[in-house]
């Protein structure tokens, strides 16, 4: 919690108050009701990775989900999706960093029978962090499921027909267009924060179902549907 602090102090001086009372109410808040650890953001040159890999190369920092932007967007996916089908897809966070996202969503569906949500993460330090994180939770690997990967191998960790992708623009070029590559025979709903390569997404057969601007780069952020996900 100590390390967010000096981004606190830049916050207020760059975006004001009002930015720094979101921020703790959608990144902080949680992290002191769950004695987790998923606030602090991990710049790209503190990552513990191969600097030589193509992953490397279109991967971003780490950044904590907004709680809010989790919870409103699988109410989205739940829609689309109807309620039976959506209890029976896979929820799978590209780039999951410490889990923050992975703990909002098995906190909400505890219970409940859908599958246990899986995390992909090309750091194997917040790979670890993210496993502490779901301890600290009082979950388990019968709730979340954590591998050091790259997100383009992302089909070796399916567990359902159906998918639901969540994507806080961990990875943008190459990268991404690979993951798509790979996932566009496969129904699912694609859930992407801070879309910065939104342009993409016609090239693979997407549509947009719905469409938030936010304030901010974590609360803008929109929901598609894959050509492959019929309703």
């Amino acid at each position: 919690m100590l390390k967010t602090i000096p981004y606190a102090l830049r916050a207020i001086s760059q975006r004001g108050v009002v930015f720094l009372f979101t921020y703790f109410k959608e990144s902080m808040w949680f992290d002191l009701r769950h004695s987790t650890k998923t606030s602090s953001r991990v710049p790209k040159e503190e990552q513990s990775i191969d600097t030589g890999s193509a992953e490397v190369t279109n991967g971003l920092l780490y950044v904590a989900s907004f709680t809010s932007v989790v919870k409103k967007s699988l109410g989205v996916a739940k829609k689309m999706l109807g309620a039976e089908r959506y209890k029976t897809a896979h929820f799978i966070d590209l780039g999951c960093g410490k889990g923050k996202t992975l703990l909002v969503y098995a906190l909400a569906h505890r219970g409940q029978g859908t599958p246990r949500a899986v995390g992909i993460e090309y750091d194997p330090t917040l790979t670890v962090q993210a496993k502490e994180n779901v301890e600290r939770c009082g979950l388990s690997t019968d709730d979340i499921e954590v591998y050091t990967d790259s997100a383009v191998n992302v089909l070796e960790y399916t567990q359902s027909e159906t998918l639901i992708i969540y994507l806080y623009n961990s990875f943008q070029g190459e990268t991404l267009r690979q993951v798509l590559e790979q996932l566009k025979d496969t129904p699912h709903v694609l859930i992407y924060v801070d879309p910065a390569e939104r342009t993409m997404l016609p090239e693979f057969g997407y549509q947009i179902e719905h469409d938030v601007k936010g304030k901010y780069n974590a609360d803008t952020w929109l929901v598609a549907r894959s050509a492959a996900l019929t309703s």
